[in-house]
């Protein structure tokens, strides 16, 4: 092989590699912030727990770790219902009474642990406030430069003659 085409074939998988390293990183920001800007990453949760305002949320933290013993049952609960469905929804053949069962008591585990969370955030926005100390709330991100209308589907409605 001669050496201007050795060089150019390292010159071509080292640039097809840089290509691959960048559109990875544009990837994961994406992913990481749920394929929209704006939103904070991540589920339900972190979308709930961003409009808590900041001192208060190691307080709820604190509240939901797995060191507190009914939270730690709370936490065994839902773990140990994720493998009956699991375990019942490979099962062959299929029962589906046993499905629905299982798919309920996880259901069942889970909002228990939402109802605490849900419980645990008014009672310590509700505590901040009583003690004069609830921040206002975060400043919504907008959708666009210069767009001030609320955030619905549709356009806008029309203008009145």
């Amino acid at each position: 092989m001669k050496r201007s085409t050795l060089i150019l074939s390292v010159l071509l998988v080292l640039s097809a590699a840089g290509n691959l390293a960048v559109i990875g990183i544009f990837a994961g920001h994406w992913l990481r912030e749920g394929g929209r800007g704006g939103n904070p990453p991540g589920g339900g949760v972190e979308r709930l727990m961003a409009l808590v305002p900041p001192p208060l949320r190691p307080e709820i933290d604190q509240v939901m770790r797995p060191r507190h013993e009914d939270m730690k049952a709370h936490l065994d609960a839902i773990r140990e219902a994720r493998r009956t469905v699991n375990e019942t929804l490979r099962q062959r053949p299929f029962d589906p009474g046993k499905a629905e069962a299982a798919l309920a008591e996880f259901r069942r585990s889970t909002s228990q642990v939402q109802e605490r969370l849900h419980r645990t955030i008014v009672d310590r926005m509700a505590a901040a406030q009583e003690a004069g100390t609830l921040p206002p709330p975060p400043e919504r991100p907008t959708k666009g430069k210069g767009d001030d209308r609320p955030e619905k589907d549709g356009p806008p409605p029309p203008q009145g003659h």
